[in-house]
């Protein structure tokens, strides 16, 4: 399964500079250290910047077989690998994809009322016994100060009831709830699906323009289109990442 992260990884990196703030890190890890506390979460914070993360354990931790509740531990990464692995592999095509759709919501709004919104979904996770636990995640995304971007963010992980295929954003101010349903069919349209085929064999702009009775303006910005998506850094990483999503033979 393909570290669906690495989408994330190039775009969140790009808008970090002059997001690093000491005060307002330890203010954050203070919210983070509260949840841990009053939700019993497995509570993690993670300067994007910094590319660090804090994770404080509640008392979910001691179900689940991680460090014991009241632990403190820092790591050098905003991937709480240790974590993340132990999600069941069906469910994490699924929730890479729920993460990516909120993300992109947040990163591309012209408003700072996006920061409004977290996204909630669920998962099974692996417990120290080797049962699936159903777990409910949470990521919260913040603007460092004076920023646009997303500078922090916070994840939360408790028990729950049942699991579900669906997530949903919701507005903590206004209640607001928007459903998330996606696969990765739905991540890109049945253009960008073959010119990202005809890429993939090799062929040029110009090449798909012909073939496609297209503009090469056109294809280059389906390109970009694919790109952007995918949270990839170029067309070779865009088509690497598809093949592992089975958007590619």
């Amino acid at each position: 399964m393909i570290a669906i992260n690495d989408k994330l990884d190039e775009r969140l990196r790009q808008q970090m500079d002059g997001c690093l703030d000491e005060d307002e890190e330890l203010q954050f890890r203070f919210i983070a250290k509260s949840y841990a506390m009053c939700e019993n979460s497995i509570a993690v914070l993670s300067n994007l910047r910094t590319d660090k993360s804090h994770i404080y354990y509640g008392k979910t931790s001691d179900i689940l077989g991680f460090e014991p509740a009241g632990s403190y531990e820092k790591i050098d990464t905003i991937w709480e690998e240790k974590i993340l692995s132990r999600i069941h592999p069906d469910d994490q095509c699924r929730r890479h994809l729920q993460e990516l759709v909120y993300y992109q919501f947040v990163s591309t709004s012209h408003s700072d009322r996006a920061f409004d919104w977290y996204l909630e979904n669920t998962m099974r996770m692996c417990d120290s016994h080797g049962r699936y636990l159903p777990t409910r995640h949470r990521i919260f995304y913040f603007k460092g100060h004076g920023q646009r971007g997303v500078c922090y963010a916070i994840c939360l992980f408790n028990l729950a009831p049942k699991t579900s295929h669906l997530a949903l954003m919701r507005n903590s101010l206004s209640g607001e709830e928007r459903q998330i349903d996606i696969d990765e069919k739905q991540l890109l349209s049945e253009r960008e699906i073959t010119i990202m085929h005809l890429v993939n064999e090799g062929r040029s702009s110009k090449a798909i323009s012909a073939c496609l009775d297209i503009s090469k303006n056109t294809v280059d910005r389906h390109r970009q289109n694919i790109i952007n998506k995918l949270q990839a850094s170029n067309m070779v990483e865009a088509c690497h990442k598809a093949k592992q999503l089975g958007l590619l033979d």
